[in-house]
């Protein structure tokens, strides 16, 4: 019995302690958790808030260089290029926005779900909506602008129209953003006290071998040849997009990355028209997107966004802003073939094309309202996820 009740006493002290710690921990979990969950709303809040804002811009952008038609360059319109080249220095960071906000918002995507997770939202958001509107707007152009033949109507030519992105070539763009996809998953492993080290590593190391050096060896007259250009060089705007995210930068080093972004422009800009007008036909030493001026202009402008968008918000309500952003893909996908349609309406299409930022936006405009429609019809939702 005496021993009974030592045991007893023994027992009841080790639960207690135990319960104790427990409980301890608890609190712990409690006080710090509510810490922990305001900052993650927060940061979610941020994110959504200036990246569905990117998003948009960076789609009018695609829209607008295309409308532009840069390459329409010859004798007679010197005086005209000129203005399509302005435009298309200032809005050249469109493509390149659409990567820098993948790599804002996915690479840290095993925070919250997992790698199955992660590639069924891939496969629902990228390769179906490629899918979908390769299939639909190959039938469209098959059967209502008529400009390719019926007898292409067979699977080995939507095959190749898919594969080859024949139907339009900024297509290309997606199969890019498809194989970087699946390097994503390499790179969210990595310790999150460590990424904002490493990824500036690894943004300085493709700056350095995928934009600065190409862009030198140019401009001595390619004299060099280089072999070190990757297909993988995509990833610089992705390690960019989290480092502008996730890292705070200093005044000083916002007026710097703001300076050289705004000189990248107007290096891009006078760089391509010395050059085309000297040998009358277009150069495109100052063009690419790996390369150096497209990189810091893109990078300085992400940054620029992300930090003034609060601006934007007193002006337009954040639930437009989010509504629009969620399917800024539809003006991505079917821009070039909006521009198609209304070009068959000749005098429409001159009442419109008096100025290009009307002409841009009017085109924007109709692939915005075509995609919010669908985004309501079930059948037709996967084509604006």
């Amino acid at each position: 019995m005496k021993y009974f009740k030592k045991f007893k006493e023994l027992f009841n002290l080790k639960v207690i302690t135990k319960f104790s710690k427990q409980k301890s921990i608890e609190n712990f979990k409690e006080e710090n958790n509510s810490l922990l969950v305001n900052v993650k709303s927060n940061n979610k809040q941020k994110i959504i808030d200036y990246i569905f804002f990117a998003k948009i811009i960076s789609s009018y952008a695609v829209v607008l260089l295309h409308v532009n038609n840069f390459w329409d360059f010859s004798e007679k319109n010197k005086k005209k290029w000129i203005v399509k080249n302005i435009y298309d220095a200032i809005f050249y960071y469109a493509v390149p926005f659409f990567v820098l906000c993948i790599g804002a918002t996915l690479l840290d995507f095993n925070e919250r779900y997992g790698l199955l997770e992660y590639n069924k939202r891939r496969f629902i958001k990228v390769f179906l909506p490629l899918l979908g509107w390769t299939l639909i707007l190959y039938l469209y152009k098959v059967y209502i602008l008529k400009n390719i033949p019926k007898e292409s109507l067979y699977f080995s030519s939507i095959w190749n129209y898919f594969f080859q992105s024949k139907l339009y070539s900024i297509y290309n763009s997606l199969h890019v953003f498809l194989l970087t996809y699946m390097l994503i998953p390499l790179l969210v492993y990595i310790e999150k006290n460590k990424r904002i080290r490493i990824y500036t590593y690894y943004f300085f190391l493709l700056l350095l071998t995928q934009g600065f050096i190409p862009y030198i060896i140019g401009l001595f007259g390619n004299k060099i040849v280089w072999i070190y250009n990757l297909k993988i060089g995509y990833l610089i705007y992705i390690f960019a997009g989290y480092i502008i995210n996730n890292y705070s930068f200093s005044g000083k080093a916002k007026i710097i990355i703001y300076i050289l972004g705004i000189l990248s422009t107007i290096i891009q800009l006078y760089g391509t028209m010395i050059l085309t007008l000297r040998y009358n036909r277009i150069i495109l030493l100052y063009k690419g997107y790996l390369n150096l001026p497209s990189v810091l202009q893109s990078c300085s402008f992400f940054l620029f966004v992300k930090e003034y968008y609060y601006l934007i918000t007193k002006l337009i309500n954040k639930k437009y802003i989010y509504k629009l952003g969620s399917v800024t893909i539809g003006p991505f996908f079917m821009h070039f073939t909006v521009m198609e349609t209304v070009s068959r309406f000749k005098n429409f299409e001159k009442l419109i094309s008096f100025n290009l930022l009307f002409h841009s936006f009017f085109i924007f405009s109709i692939c915005i309202i075509i995609s919010l429609i669908l985004k309501k019809i079930p059948l037709f939702k996967i084509l604006v996820p």
